[in-house]
């Protein structure tokens, strides 16, 4: 691939403003994002943008990688990071994906044009199309400023702006965008292209209309390719073309339509690979702006020089974030921003690291780059494509070439471009010429000075072809520091079994687990890299002591060689060393015997100055594997202790894990106390040796007794403790139980009083009482209900009683319910022989008068509440049967008439 492009790389703007490539160095972006660009290829977050955009962006640095300005397309911000001098109010515009590209003027690079691109997202919003401004670096004390602003080129475009060199020999640039055939708004259909001279910004732009298109969506990206041979165009729904440009006209031709088969179809951000072979393109399903968790993007790759470009579609990645722009950088890796929604963007960039490499060779890496407190947001910043365009200087073992090579210290590396006959090589790092006249340069061995950017210019003796520019980025790494090593490991022997040899986990070895360890039995292992396979349990093979290797590797790949001595300690496993945890059973509901064994706290009471780790067998106590810590969930069983100093194991400990039972402790939860009787007396359940008595007050538990029975003689909320005590070699355990309860108070009902509604067909009698009991109610001490309100009640004189279901006693009073008879015989019989008010007599309202009259209203008798009622005679004569009237004052002040039969 380096032969097809060799000499179309028309890449020559002056030694001094482009050969550094150090203008793309500084991109600021987003939300106060920002990344340099590093010698070695490597990229740093930078932390002092104010830029704060939502989409486009654009930034430049000079030649050497000093930033110059960055912009939003509406404010301008200079070196120091402050608002250029009339640096704010560009016709940019917050949700234009490319709001402005910047431009040095050729021959002058104190004069730069920003171009900027409106676009209009509501009714009342204008859409002032292309225009560009002019900053002279040379004012504000070499700051900026810009002198002129806003000066229109097309009153109507789309969202997208792309430049490239237009060839190095008059060093012009070309400014491209995508706008409608007239200046009337309408669908866009025409690439407009803006050349830049030495004379400034030519106003008349070259046109290539293709009246097959038919642009209504003005969303996506413009690129060029590096070459500026080729232009594709993102146009959100209405589709991804691509055009061959010719730099020489500025005129755009061979149209064609790059069609997108994944779901994600419509395209925003787009990027050729350094090789200029493959456009990546990320797409995706415009779903609802500001929703979350509906979208969905795509990261494509399509081979640009075969025929069939779309059938070489290849789905790198596909993820729910949002649509986002690609940028190549200058270290030949494409960076991507993933974004959640079009407000919420990400603190991380996606970056694919060999773009050169055809499908998932080419390496996507999703949250690759980590932006500290910036936010990016769907833009990056664009550039002259053209700074991009060179030769790259390293050739992989696969014949490839690419941009960036890490290696170690030691290593050597070798950049090499294509001889072209009587040609002058300069050579140059970070900026300062190299003694080489060759198109090779090697550099055996490597140092960590070594590092840093190298490029070369290639000039023909035919002045009429350009300069050929090469580049790569080398990072040499340092070698991994391997430090003598050595790993103590106790052998626990039994019946004085000595012999030295034990099993060792290597891997407790490791001191940063940033790097990968291997281990060698010998040194001759190390170079032929046969490790031993067992590193977790391994055996030692020499008595007491032996040197192994290690070999120390570093994310680079970078490695050294070291010692590692074993040592082994015979520990001698005796009574002394066993102890005892014991506890009480978690669950006493539950069949299982077990309990919370706080590991934590054994630890710090019993091995407070030693660092101590606890495993379930004595394997893994000697492999350090699958230690327990904290809160150990278990039934009675052993573990090991493993006593440590500076990881050299010094002794281990077993420890008899012990569960005693807790008792299930079965207990009333109220406790009913009459409180107008004597203190009363509970009983607890037999069978425990430990009784305890409480009386809760707030938090406070008071202590009340610790026998089996205990008094109570007062109500609130009571524990009951009790348990068994269990004999243990340090003494005894306590395992117990609680029971909650309430002691509720109950006591004899007091009457307050009994209301009565009588002389009616329902007579109602309530009886009201007080009392802290639960009571049950009756009118004649047999059947009783849980109402005081008894209805129709027969007339006369009852007894109301009021009982405690807990047992506290009965209360009693009379009641008086009045009622009249509505006959009566006086005939001797004994049954019904006279008249009288029911309900009252000579205990109750005896001073009532009761005046009986016949049907004329002639009084015929008095009768008194006292005596047995009137006996039908008047004047010593029987009256004949016949209804009769009667008229009742009662004591109480009540009167009532009414009327009954005397039947004969």
């Amino acid at each position: 691939m380096l032969s097809k492009y060799l000499f179309i790389l028309f890449l020559c703007l002056s030694p001094l403003s482009i050969f550094g490539q150090g203008q793309t160095s500084r991109w600021y972006f987003g939300k106060g994002a920002g990344i340099q660009f590093n010698n070695d290829g490597s990229v740093t977050s930078l932390t002092d943008s104010r830029i704060n955009t939502l989409e486009g962006c654009a930034s430049l640095s000079d030649a050497s990688g000093n930033l110059i300005l960055y912009t939003d397309g509406i404010r301008v911000f200079n070196k120091n990071h402050d608002v250029m001098v009339n640096g704010a109010g560009l016709y940019g515009d917050p949700s234009s994906t490319q709001s402005a590209i910047i431009v040095q003027k050729p021959d002058d690079p104190n004069i730069i044009y920003i171009f900027s691109v409106d676009t209009s997202t509501s009714q009342n919003d204008l859409d002032r199309g292309l225009n560009y401004s002019i900053v002279d670096l040379t004012l504000d004390g070499g700051n900026g400023t810009i002198t002129q602003k806003n000066i229109n080129l097309l009153p109507d475009c789309s969202e997208k702006i792309a430049a490239v060199l237009k060839n190095c020999l008059d060093q012009s640039i070309w400014v491209v965008t995508l706008g409608p055939e007239t200046s009337n708004p309408g669908p866009f259909n025409t690439y407009y292209a803006f050349q830049v001279d030495e004379n400034g910004v030519n106003t008349t732009p070259v046109t290539s209309t293709f009246n097959n298109l038919n642009i209504e969506d003005p969303r996506g990206y413009l690129k060029f390719s590096a070459d500026g041979n080729v232009l594709a165009s993102a146009n959100g729904n209405s589709g991804l073309f691509i055009y061959s440009f010719n730099g020489d006209t500025g005129l755009l031709s061979q149209q064609k339509e790059i069609k997108v088969s994944v779901p994600n179809k419509s395209a925003y951000g787009l990027e050729f690979s350094p090789n200029q072979q493959f456009l990546y393109v990320h797409t995706f399903n415009d779903a609802a702006p500001i929703e979350v968790g509906v979208h969905s993007s795509s990261l494509l790759q399509y081979d640009i020089t075969e025929p069939n470009i779309a059938s070489t579609e290849v789905e790198l990645d596909q993820r729910p974030i949002y649509r986002g722009a690609l940028q190549l950088g200058q270290n030949g890796k494409i960076y991507r921003t993933t974004a959640e929604n079009y407000l919420i963007g990400s603190d991380h960039l996606g970056v694919i690291e060999n773009p050169n490499e055809k499908g998932i060779a080419a390496n996507y890496i999703h949250d690759a780059v980590y932006l500290g407190n910036g936010i990016a947001n769907q833009g990056l910043p664009p550039f002259v494509q053209s700074f991009f365009n060179r030769v790259e200087l390293i050739k992989n073992d696969d014949g490839t070439t690419s941009t960036s090579l890490s290696i170690c210290e030691g290593d050597e590396f070798t950049l090499e471009a294509e001889s072209i006959p009587n040609a002058t090589y300069h050579w140059k790092k970070n900026g300062n010429p190299i003694s080489n006249a060759t198109n090779v340069l090697t550099v055996a061995p490597a140092s960590f000075s070594d590092s840093g950017r190298y490029s070369l210019e290639i000039i023909s003796n035919n002045p009429s072809i350009c300069p050929i520019i090469g580049e790569a980025f080398i990072s040499v790494n340092a070698i991994p520091n391997a430090p003598t090593l050595s790993l103590s490991q106790c052998d626990i022997v039994m019946n004085n079994n000595i012999d030295g040899v034990t099993q060792f986990n290597l891997n407790e070895a490791i001191f940063d687990n940033s790097f990968s360890f291997t281990f060698y039995e010998s040194m001759t292992d190390a170079n032929l890299d046969n490790p031993i396979p067992n590193p977790v349990g391994y055996s030692n093979t020499t008595p007491f002591d032996q040197i192994i290797y290690y070999k120390i590797v570093d994310a680079n790949g970078c490695e050294n060689v070291g010692e590692l001595q074993l040592i082994v300690e015979s520990i001698v496993l005796t009574e002394e060393d066993e102890k005892y945890f014991p506890i009480c059973d978690e669950d006493p509901h539950d069949v299982l015997l077990a309990g919370f064994f706080d590991l934590d706290a054994y630890r710090e009471a019993n091995y407070p100055l030693s660092t101590v780790s606890f495993y379930p067998t004595q394997s893994d106590a000697i492999l350090e594997q699958n230690p327990i810590d904290k809160e150990y969930i278990s039934t009675s069983t052993t573990i090991f202790a493993r006593i440590e100093d500076t990881n050299a194991c010094e002794d281990v400990d077993l420890i008899n894990l012990v569960v005693y039972p807790v008792p299930t402790l079965d207990f009333m939860d109220e406790v009913i106390w009459c409180t107008d009787g004597p203190p009363h007396s509970i009983d607890a359940p037999d069978g425990f040796d430990i009784y305890r008595w409480y009386r809760e007050e707030g938090n406070d538990h008071i202590f009340i007794a610790n026998e089996q029975n205990m008094q109570v003689t007062s109500t609130g909320n009571y524990i009951l403790e009790a348990g068994n005590i269990y004999p243990t070699p340090n003494g005894s355990m306590e395992c117990t139980n609680t029971a909650r309860f309430k002691i509720l108070p109950s006591n004899k009902a007091l009457i307050k009083d009994i209301l009565v509604s009588d002389i009616s067909e329902n007579n109602i009698v309530e009886i009201q009482v007080s009392g802290d009991g639960d009571y049950e109610y009756s009118l004649d001490g047999i059947l009783y209900q849980d109402s005081p309100l008894f209805e129709n009640v027969e007339p006369g004189l009852l007894t109301g009683h009021v009982r405690d279901k807990n047992g506290c006693g009965l209360s009693k009073k009379m009641i008086s319910v009045i009622g009249y008879p509505k006959f009566f015989t006086p005939n001797g019989d004994g049954i019904n022989d006279s008249w009288q008010i029911i309900g009252i007599n000579e205990q109750f309202q005896p001073e009532s008068i009761i005046l009986i009259y016949d049907r004329y209203g002639k009084l015929l008798a008095q009768v008194s509440p006292k005596t047995q009622g009137w006996n039908g005679m008047y004047n010593n004569s029987h009256l004949p049967a016949s209804d009769y009237w009667f008229a009742v004052t009662l004591q109480d002040g009540r009167v009532f008439k009414g009327h009954f039969t005397l039947k004969r």
